[in-house]
């Protein structure tokens, strides 16, 4: 029950009880004295009074005014113009339950001096015993569902404050995953900026060494002159071939980090462990969305993780292969593994398996034979199917 079904119910009742009142009063003491007549609607304004009094003026104050009056008003007609009947004190019961349970000590001290009073002085019968039974199975209800709002209420609020944390740190890992997966790209093309500035360096060089070579060998060996040209464009060619096979990996786009991260991530491992690592291109490599580039980098950090805590290898081998609109990779491994072990999905593989599946790809494992250890993930090139 949401805010507005209970506002609503608690409307609702405030309507069905004026009007039980008023039917309750009429068919009561319709036949009394004019004084009676009286004290019975003065003590049903007072009902009123508590039931439709807005909330911005109830207090506890004000609460234990009308119900003293009422009690008052009630014992006074009693003893002075003789009415016996307790029914003018009921309605106390039940509107301490709906409408003043805020007032939770005032309210129980109010109920007990009603009961009292319709115990002791007013003619107790079989009837008042049911009455009163009555009214605490009625108390007893309502605050089980009261409970159970309050507790439906908090597990929701919970539920829903759970839910944004949740999303707040899905994000926050989207955001990290490629975040990551740009570092090793950086770091990796950090690397071939070393590699075009070393080779490139050396062939430069060399190049200049020769050319003022040539300048002597002008005067002194002119006949040498052609062969030495021929040897000098070869440097240079080789200088500008390393500097195009560099440039090739280095894609200022974001779609094609991927590929560079996955080098860079084997560059990383390779250099921080004593594995020996290659890596295949056994086809040619188009360019990734972001998503696709993340989950093959998660893939690929997981699979290398396990190789070098679990698997006692000393080489690995990791493929990279596009193939009817997926691409699929590949890590295999020497390592201790055989296909008499049964494998055991633990949080690494469990992780990778629901990272494939998300992108609408698979993941899977075997052994290689004689002993080691193989994952193999296969993601589609296209959009990443959502879960």
């Amino acid at each position: 029950m949401d805010i507005e079904q209970e506002h609503a119910y608690r409307y609702l009742i405030r309507i069905f009880g004026t009007i039980v009142l008023m039917i309750t009063s009429y068919n009561e003491y319709a036949n009394y004295g004019v004084f009676n007549q009286y004290g019975t609607l003065l003590i049903l304004l007072l009902y009123v009074s508590i039931i439709w009094i807005p909330k911005i003026w109830r207090s506890r104050t004000i609460y234990i005014i009308l119900s003293t009056v009422i009690i008052s008003t009630a014992l006074y007609l009693h003893y002075q113009y003789g009415s016996v009947n307790s029914s003018l004190l009921w309605p106390l019961l039940f509107l301490s339950i709906f409408i003043n349970r805020n007032y939770r000590y005032v309210t129980i001290v109010v109920s007990l001096v009603t009961i009292t009073v319709i115990v002791l002085v007013y003619a107790f019968s079989f009837g008042s015993l049911l009455a009163i039974i009555g009214v605490f199975l009625v108390v007893r209800s309502s605050q089980i569902r009261q409970n159970a709002y309050a507790l439906t209420k908090s597990h929701l609020e919970q539920l829903d404050q759970a839910h944004k944390e949740l999303q707040e740190a899905h994000l926050e890992l989207q955001e990290a995953s490629a975040h990551s997966v740009r570092y090793a790209a950086l770091e990796e093309r950090t690397r071939l900026a070393r590699e075009i500035h070393d080779g490139l360096g050396h062939q430069l060089t060399s190049l200049i060494i020769q050319l003022q070579a040539l300048e002597i060998m002008q005067s002194t060996e002119p006949q040498h002159m052609p062969e030495r040209i021929k040897q000098l464009i070869g440097i240079a060619r080789q200088a500008l071939t390393e500097v195009r096979i560099a440039v090739k990996e280095w894609s200022n786009d974001e779609m094609g980090l991927g590929l560079v991260a996955l080098k860079g991530l084997i560059t990383q491992t390779g250099q921080r462990s004593a594995l020996k690592l290659t890596f295949v291109e056994d086809s040619p490599i188009t360019e990734w969305s972001i998503q696709t580039s993340i989950v093959l980098y998660r893939v690929l950090q997981e699979s290398l993780t396990n190789v070098l805590r679990h698997a006692q290898a000393d080489t690995a081998s990791v493929h990279i292969e596009e193939k009817d609109q997926h691409v699929y990779l590949r890590i295999a491994d020497n390592g201790i593994y055989t296909n008499k072990d049964a494998v055991k999905i633990g949080y690494g593989l469990k992780s990778m398996i629901e990272r494939c599946k998300q992108q609408g790809g698979t993941c899977q494992f075997e052994p290689v034979l004689p002993h080691g250890f193989c994952i193999q993930a296969m993601i589609p090139i296209g959009n990443p199917i959502q879960p």
